[in-house]
């Protein structure tokens, strides 16, 4: 309930006290004691939400520019909020970019550079992040956050994680239709699945809940069951990753795609954005919505994965699932479509409403930026790279959060400096203005010798502070078949 709104009730009361003529002594305490009742919270601090779509693009949001897919929750959370058009992730894929995100610092600390890093099982690697390095909601559980989460895991210990709720968990795949014992592939089971021939639009039983609505209405149970207390909840959507499967009620609504496997992936995001608006009605519902922090981000850029195990089929054009608005590149690329996602904060008790932030800024600030919201400090020996947003986008801080951002993963690297984008790729860099040119077409290196000299410099003063990546084995193993193909060609 928000303040204005209190302050209404309690005007309301003292003008129905005074019609009843009270003696002014026990009029005096009723008063107090509504007073108390309206304005004395459990808590003043705000409940965070944070909702992770999964390869979701830039340029799919309507808020963002898109008009394929309708997404009127999410932009409804973008004019409740702030905007931001210069969000990144830590890293274009999956399993990284969720180690940065709720460990708050740049996932290379921890030797996780690529999704392979992030395997459930790596040989002679009991441990990824260390003990001291709490992730988020480790930290909020400090402040008496209630922890809770729904889907997409990523980090070690899948189905089991540092949540005090996990629901639905997935390591990296789940189906989205439960087989016939009500299971669903994938989820709460230790290891990624897949299907290849997973392919439909359901469900093919009547009755069957799909498992984005399973996540939607996980989410609701859990908000309406600690709506009393702070909580945390981390909404780790798989949608609209695959497998290509789709509810047939939203068939309609994407038939003016002329493809199948876009008119898939339309679907899967609409149903997202479906559950987007069940927990936020749920949350004006109970009165709770003004002190509640939201966010909203992608994992990484739109998937171009034109795999058979990811269920495409040989008569489907090879298209990019998504947009990434007038960006290029796209997953697993550090191009800026591969690493600039859709990222809206919404605190109407705190930030003002239909706010658009131009600076840079990185799904690792959000750590920092819940525990500065919830009033806890960060453990001493908890790395995090990281700021506060908050009183950046308030003007309460001038300047910019980030000097520099940087990016690594094998032989792939970037930085952000300003307006410079440095990109680098095995033994090539190139030097991108993305004020000038968004879409990265002109390499301005050679012009620009010192910018980008000075840039590569930083990146490689970057690079070589992180330790070796985790998974060397399956390092070795692509290194081998690289060989053998090359030995075939000869």
């Amino acid at each position: 309930m928000s303040l204005e709104i209190r302050v209404l009730i309690l005007k309301k009361v003292c003008i129905y006290i005074k019609s009843m003529k009270i003696k002014k002594g026990l009029l005096l305490s009723v008063l107090i004691c509504a007073s108390s009742l309206l304005f004395a919270q459990k808590s003043d601090k705000p409940n965070i939400i944070l909702i992770y779509a999964d390869d979701m693009g830039y340029g799919d949001p309507g808020v963002y520019g898109g008009s394929k897919i309708p997404t009127p929750n999410i932009d409804r959370l973008a004019k409740q909020g702030v905007k931001f058009t210069n969000g990144y992730v830590s890293a274009p894929v999956c399993g990284p970019s969720r180690y940065g995100l709720l460990s708050g610092a740049y996932q290379q600390r921890f030797g996780v550079q690529a999704n392979e890093d992030t395997w459930a099982k790596i040989p002679g690697v009991p441990n990824i992040l260390p003990k001291k390095q709490k992730t988020i909601n480790q930290t909020l559980s400090l402040a008496g956050y209630k922890t809770g989460m729904v889907g997409k895991w990523n980090l070690e210990g899948s189905p089991k994680t540092t949540f005090d709720e996990s629901m639905s968990v997935m390591h990296f795949i789940g189906l989205y239709w439960p087989d016939e014992k009500g299971h669903y592939s994938g989820v709460n089971e230790p290891n990624a699945k897949r299907s290849s021939d997973a392919i439909n639009w359901g469900p093919e039983r009547e009755g069957d809940e799909y498992l984005t609505d399973r996540l939607g209405r996980q989410s609701v149970e859990f908000i309406d069951r600690n709506k009393e207390e702070p909580f945390f909840l981390y909404m780790a959507f798989n949608a609209p990753h695959d497998p290509m499967q789709a509810k047939k009620v939203h068939q309609e609504a994407v038939a003016h795609i002329p493809t199948e496997a876009y008119r898939l992936y339309a679907a899967m995001t609409i149903s997202m954005d479906e559950n987007i608006g069940r927990v936020l009605d749920t949350l004006e519902k109970l009165g709770i919505r003004d002190n509640t922090l939201i966010v909203f981000a992608s994992d990484n850029g739109p998937t171009n994965a034109f795999s058979k195990k990811a269920g495409w089929l040989d008569e489907w054009p090879k298209e990019m699932l998504g947009s990434a608005g007038p960006l290029s590149g796209w997953k697993n690329q550090l191009w800026e479509g591969g690493i600039r996602v859709p990222f809206i904060m919404s605190w109407p008790e705190r930030l003002k409403k239909g706010m658009v932030y131009d600076s840079p800024v990185s799904t690792l600030d959000l750590y920092p930026t819940f525990c500065a919201a919830a009033d806890q400090k960060i453990p001493k020996e908890t790395i995090i790279d990281g700021v506060d947003l908050v009183p950046y986008i308030t003007g309460e801080k001038q300047g910019q959060p980030h000097d520099k951002l940087y990016w690594y993963a094998n032989e792939k690297g970037a930085m952000r400096e300003g307006d410079w984008k440095l990109w680098i790729q095995n033994n090539t860099v190139k030097l991108f203005n993305l004020k000038n040119d968004l879409a990265e077409k002109k390499d301005l290196a050679k012009s620009n010798p010192k910018i980008k000299d000075r840039m590569y410099s930083d990146w490689i003063a970057f690079k070589d502070e992180m330790p070796p990546a985790v998974n060397q084995e399956w390092r070795l193993k692509r290194k081998a078949m690289a060989l053998e193909k090359v030995k075939g060609k000869k």
